[in-house]
């Protein structure tokens, strides 16, 4: 069944070493062996494990599958057999090493399958191999720097100056081809191999580098130029005389790495890339993990949401997906799969395509991808190239476009594929168009027309224009070979995003989120990796609006780990993955998602497979954020909880749905913004309480530019006395600022001679923090005793409507609100959150913030809010993250709810502890550090 209905490469009981596993699977990526026994199968663990490492044809083993057979099957007849695979449910896991195996998993046949072709070992298992390719390219890529001559040759080959890096790339796409030539060459006969290598004869006569050449340029006549061609150009630009170094550290190390790879080749590139390019780093390049990537495209293709025939291979030329920032092409490597999957679960026998005959329609077909890195390109179509050795091929849908300004060229500055929002093509410096190639082999530009795309796939680059460390040499190594390029590259991005939902203030995966929807066919899907600010930041306002109005959110994934934040490698950024359907424009779009609330990151494709499964499994309704504090759909793999689903509106604010690893948080906030809180026992409302934005209630002091730096009103230095004539708020310090009421910490200085500077006006003695950093901040809002003005990391609140007297008052209560666990909650809740253990926010996402309205409290409730200030303004409050062992807090919270509120006591009490253990487990709240409980 494995080989005739689903198309594996399967065998069963061949001897191999003296063993007869039950089933062998040979794939691309490594074999793979599958043990079985029937319920109980107490000894099938010990007969998975007994396979590991087993050599196939020169191959290790690295996964091995414990399958446990229902016990229908024992007694069945051969006729009865195909039927019943189809509708038994199996179990099994996979193994991984003597200490390291999968989750329980079960499924129908064709899960297995699913999970079985999809295998890998985990990114531990392959750090020998990281660490041979990265220690060799350095190797070779220092000994080609070094060689003047030759490195300025190979400079040009890319377009760029002599560097450290080019040298790298160059380096990695030697490596790269000679390990391709060598898988080549064992699956094709008419593929040269790779010569013999012989160290003095290579060094003394460059016979070597000869023979290696004549190779390549043979393997070009065959097919895979994209692969082949930047290569051989390096070789030709190298002389005889200087190479033989450079080319003997390339194939040491491509030998080394074919005997150690014993997962997939394309993890490894991009895990290597990550390493060896400096420039991502400042491009904002970060690139996919296998295992996120494997989630998203499954959530994005599952085949029961398309109206395509998976069957058909004909249709499937008409299929489009497009990364435009595909960097080494892990998302498009994941949808190639996926594809693959749909097309062997859609068809059966004599239906079902040659993996070649697929092969060949999409690459010249379905996959299109483009990126500004020629080294990343390259790795792209490579790894493309590997999916089937077997099969040839006419063109390749991969292109690398210009990004920065050419002095010898007076065409505008380019943006890469960004510039498919100003016109229908763009040429490209690096192609796999056969069709389109100049015929001469000239490197004359080719112009690629923008897709109509069926799927837009993309981690696009994140990086805002404004950061970075050093500004100007972040806008030279990002736009351009100097600063005067970086701003003429800025204006033309600002200028094509002028009237559009995307802005650089939110950063560059606005743009690219613009550009999918551009590119993208009515009624078909995006699947985005974006920065978690996309759910939370006001910059992000617009781009949310445009989901909510043209398109069906289908899934939002957020991951909340405290070891493990993103799921791009290395980025230290939160993110989320969104799967969106666009819908035409005469049809009302939902305006509702389903969260998925990851509590921890899949590890390896095996475990994302196991997670969609589960995912497909969920009914169709999940708990509302709207409900009461239930939590959400447990998304569980065996007996491990791995996270909740919930379904949440949308709109232009935040996106809560995806604010919190706990479901029931989100419920509590939600309830909480229109003023009610729900009893523990989730039944019943304990009362109501006015609760209006922030800027209804109060002023709030200008940005802080205003006040500070080239347009601001003042000179502000550190330090602060009575004697003091303007005072300012400006740090957060988290050990000295521990009570309610604080001294200024900034002296003030008017830049214009006897005037009163306007910001002045905003001054006053209640302030609250803009940035919130919960594992060390004790206090979100803070009393002065004079009058003082925020900056930057405060801002100044004046109460409107409230005169008097009753002020001070107000101000009290307003004070012991955002401080409560309860103001705690609507903050954390309302805070763009881009960082584990903090909560960032603009004066724009202040302005809405939901607070206490104090202005709807009688003199009497006021004056106990001034009582309870005034006996706890000097009390010692522990960190935020300690909100559930703080007795500081818990007083707070117990007097506001006896003494000011109209809640139930004693029901509002029990639902505060609630909250606040339920606070104290978030990892976006205690970060790093351990959660701290009763």
């Amino acid at each position: 069944m494995f080989r005739d209905d689903f198309g594996l490469d399967a065998q069963a009981e061949v001897v191999i070493n003296g063993r007869r596993p039950d089933v062998l699977v040979q794939r691309e990526t490594g074999p793979v062996i599958i043990e079985s026994e029937f319920a109980p199968a107490r000894s099938v663990d010990s007969d998975a494990l007994a396979r590991l490492f087993l050599n196939v044809a020169g191959r290790s083993v690295g996964v091995t599958f414990a399958l446990i057979l229902p016990r229908e099957l024992r007694d069945a007849r051969e006729r009865e057999l195909p039927s019943l695979l189809r509708s038994l449910r199996f179990n099994w896991r996979a193994w991984f090493s003597p200490t390291d195996m999968g989750p329980d998993e079960e499924g129908s046949m064709e899960d297995l399958v699913s999970s079985v072709a999809s295998a890998s070992a985990k990114a531990t298992d392959i750090d020998a191999a990281v660490t041979c390719l990265q220690e060799g390219a350095y190797s070779a890529g220092e000994t080609l720097y070094h060689l003047e001559g030759s490195m300025a040759t190979v400079a040009k080959v890319f377009d760029r100056e002599p560097s450290e890096e080019v040298a790298n790339m160059a380096a990695l796409m030697c490596i790269n081809a000679m390990m391709l030539q060598d898988r080549l060459s064992a699956a094709k006969t008419e593929m040269p191999a790779l010569p013999v290598h012989d160290e003095l004869r290579a060094l003394v006569s460059g016979e070597y580098l000869r023979e290696l050449s004549a190779g390549w340029s043979r393997i070009i006549e065959i097919d895979y130029k994209p692969v082949f061609e930047r290569p051989l150009e390096v070789l030709r630009a190298l002389p005889l005389s200087e190479a033989s170094k450079f080319v003997t550290e390339c194939r040491k190390t491509a030998i080394d790495l074919g005997n150690l790879m014993t997962a997939a080749g394309h993890d490894l590139a991009g895990q290597v890339f990550n390493r060896l390019v400096a420039d991502r780093k400042f491009l904002a390049a970060y690139y996919t993990s296998i295992p996120a990537a494997t989630l998203l495209a499954g959530l994005a293709l599952a085949p029961d949401r398309w109206d395509v025939d998976w069957s058909d291979i004909d249709s499937l030329k008409s299929f489009t997906v497009l990364d435009p920032a595909c960097g080494t092409g892990t998302l498009l490597m994941a949808a190639y799969q996926q594809i693959l999957h749909n097309h062997r679960a859609a068809a059966a026998g004599d239906e079902m395509a040659s993996t070649d005959e697929l092969h060949k329609v999409l690459i010249e077909h379905t996959i299109h991808g483009s990126d500004v890195v020629d080294a990343a390109i390259h790795m792209t179509a490579s790894t493309l190239a590997t999916m089937a050795p077997k099969a040839t091929f006419d063109s390749m849908n991969v292109h690398v476009f210009p990004l920065g300004v050419d002095p010898d060229d007076d065409a505008d500055a380019k943006v890469g594929s960004l510039e498919w929002l100003d016109t229908v093509s763009i040429g490209s410096m690096f192609t796999g168009v056969a069709d389109q190639a100049p015929s001469d082999g000239s490197s004359s530009k080719v112009e690629i027309s923008r897709p109509n795309a069926n799927l837009v796939i993309a981690n696009p680059p994140f990086r805002r224009h404004e950061s970075g460390t050093g500004h100007g040499d972040y806008k030279t190594r990002v736009f351009g070979h100097a600063e005067e390029d970086a701003d003429e590259l800025s204006a033309r991005l600002s200028e094509m995003l002028r009237g559009t939902p995307a802005n650089l203030i939110a950063g560059l995966a606005s743009a690219f989120v613009l550009l999918a929807h551009r590119t993208l066919r009515s009624p078909d899907r995006l699947a985005l990796v974006l920065p978690a600010s996309f759910l939370f930041g006001t910059s992000w306002q617009e781009i949310r609006q445009l989901f909510v109005d043209r398109y069906d959110v289908e899934w939002v994934v957020a991951l909340h780990s405290a070891e493990d934040e993103s799921l791009s490698y290395d980025t230290g950024i939160a993110e989320v993955m969104i799967v969106a359907k666009k819908v035409r424009y005469e049809q009302d779009p939902p305006r509702r998602a389903k969260f998925i609330n990851l509590w921890r990151c899949p590890k390896h494709a095996g475990e994302s497979e196991a997670l969609l499964r589960e995912i497909r499994r969920s009914p169709s309704g999940f708990n509302q954020i709207e409900g009461p504090p239930l939590g959400g759909r447990e998304l569980a793999l065996g007996a491990e909880k791995w996270g909740e689903i919930v379904d949440a509106p949308i709109g232009g604010g935040p996106w809560i749905g995806g604010r919190w690893r706990s479901s029931a948080l989100g419920q509590y906030s939600n309830a909480l913004t229109d003023g009610e809180l729900w009893a523990s026992d989730c039944v019943d409302i304990t009362g109501h309480l006015p609760v209006a934005e922030l800027d209804a209630v109060v002023g709030i002091s200008p940005h802080h530019r205003m006040i500070r730096g080239l347009q601001g009103e003042f000179e502000v230095r550190e330090g602060w006395d009575r004697s003091d004539r303007f005072a300012g708020m400006w740090h957060i310090e988290s050990d000295a600022q521990r009570t309610m009421v604080n001294a200024p910490n900034a002296r003030m200085s008017p830049k214009s001679v006897g005037v009163v500077p306007e910001a002045w006006q905003s001054a006053g003695t209640l302030h609250i923090a803009g940035d919130v950093r919960y594992t060390s901040q004790r206090i979100i809002a803070t009393k002065t005793d004079a009058r003082a003005l925020g900056i930057r990391s405060w801002y100044s609140l004046n109460l409107r409507c409230v005169e008097g007297g009753r002020r001070e008052a107000a101000e009290a209560l307003m004070v012991i609100w955002l401080n409560s666990t309860m103001g705690m909650l609507l903050q954390a809740n309302h805070a763009n959150r881009s960082q584990l253990g903090r909560g960032t926010g603009s004066r724009t996402m202040l302005t809405t913030l939901p607070v206490l309205d104090v202005r709807q409290f009688t003199d009497q409730k006021l004056d106990a809010a001034l009582s309870i200030y005034e006996d706890m303004k000097d009390a010692e409050f522990e960190p935020l993250y300690m909100c559930a062992v703080d007795s500081a807090r818990i007083e707070l919270d117990e007097r506001f709810i006896w003494e000011v509120s109209e809640l139930d006591p004693d029901e509002s009490n029990a639902s505060l502890s609630d909250l606040r253990s339920l606070l104290a487990q978030e990892p976006s709240i205690h970060g790093t550090k351990s959660p701290a409980l009763p």
